[in-house]
């Protein structure tokens, strides 16, 4: 559990980089635009290529906090075993979507390794590249997920939580 939770702070570390180069180079690209009527023309399409990867990594670690959307509350209602197949098929189903997301970004990323970017010059590859990497880390995620909820007993009532809104969670 230590090591996950040493990859969880190293991709909250990423994500955290990536939004503060964001920040600045946008910054510095409506300064440059508003007051010399110029800019940074790699600045937005570097910064577009980095949202992108927050994103996908972001995902990843929805994935481990359970935060992903999921209709929880029939499947709490439901008995214990009737609980434990819907977790079963949910993630199967999930593996499945995985499954597409990384053939599809394999794919992607295979066809444009020669298309480069216009104003960054990068390969496009880098781009699609994260759909890989986050189907991955999403997939080893769910493959933790079902080991738990197939072999640790008491864990589907943990797996399968229904997360209450804000509002609902806050009384005045």
């Amino acid at each position: 559990m230590k090591k996950l939770d040493n990859v969880e702070k190293m991709l909250n570390g990423i994500m955290a980089f990536f939004l503060a180069l964001m920040g600045i180079f946008i910054f510095f690209n409506v300064v440059l635009r508003y007051f010399f009527n110029s800019g940074i023309t790699w600045a937005e399409e570097l910064s577009r290529f980095l949202f992108v990867w927050t994103v996908f990594l972001g995902a990843i670690g929805a994935m481990k906090d359970n935060n992903h959307l999921g209709f929880s509350s029939l499947v709490q209602a439901l008995p214990p075993l009737a609980k434990k197949i819907c977790f079963l098929v949910s993630n199967v189903l999930v593996m499945a979507c995985l499954w597409v997301l990384f053939d599809g970004s394999l794919e992607m990323t295979m066809m444009t390794m020669e298309t480069l970017s216009p104003a960054t010059g990068l390969p496009l590859a880098y781009m699609y590249g994260i759909g890989i990497i986050s189907s991955f880390g999403m997939f080893l995620v769910v493959c933790c997920n079902l080991y738990r909820g197939i072999f640790v007993k008491g864990a589907i009532d943990t797996l399968v939580v229904r997360k209450e809104s804000e509002e609902e969670g806050s009384s005045p």
